[in-house]
């Protein structure tokens, strides 16, 4: 089992980051629900598959950040995929750069998290 089973992303403005998550990684976000004293929104996930699910969550001690925990995204294309953050409101922090069979680079998402994006270099 992965050590990691669910990542949360702070936002302050869920209509946008929905927005910004849907354009930038091609996926349809499911409508936001009430937990707790959050409104969550859940990107796509398969509880039999590897890796961890993620949510926007939007709530009191949810507070988007540059400087707090780095989350890795994985695609297959870093190029296409940073274009498509980028037209969706990103500002790139890092890279690209190559680190070892990685490319990687760092955005500030629409609530200016600091989101890492790694895919495999090709050969």
């Amino acid at each position: 089992m992965n050590p990691v089973m669910h990542v949360e992303i702070p936002v302050a403005d869920l209509a946008r980051a929905i927005a910004f998550y849907q354009q930038w990684l091609q996926v349809e976000i499911d409508a936001p629900v009430q937990v707790h004293d959050c409104v969550m929104a859940y990107l796509p996930f398969d509880d039999d598959a590897g890796g961890a699910s993620m949510a926007l969550v939007h709530g009191a001690d949810y507070l988007p950040s540059e400087r707090g925990a780095r989350v890795y995204v994985g695609v297959q294309d870093l190029d296409a995929s940073l274009a498509r953050a980028l037209q969706a409101g990103a500002a790139l922090r890092f890279g690209p750069a190559e680190a070892g069979a990685w490319r990687v680079a760092e955005i500030a998402d629409s609530e200016g998290n600091r989101i890492a994006v790694q895919a495999p270099t090709t050969a």
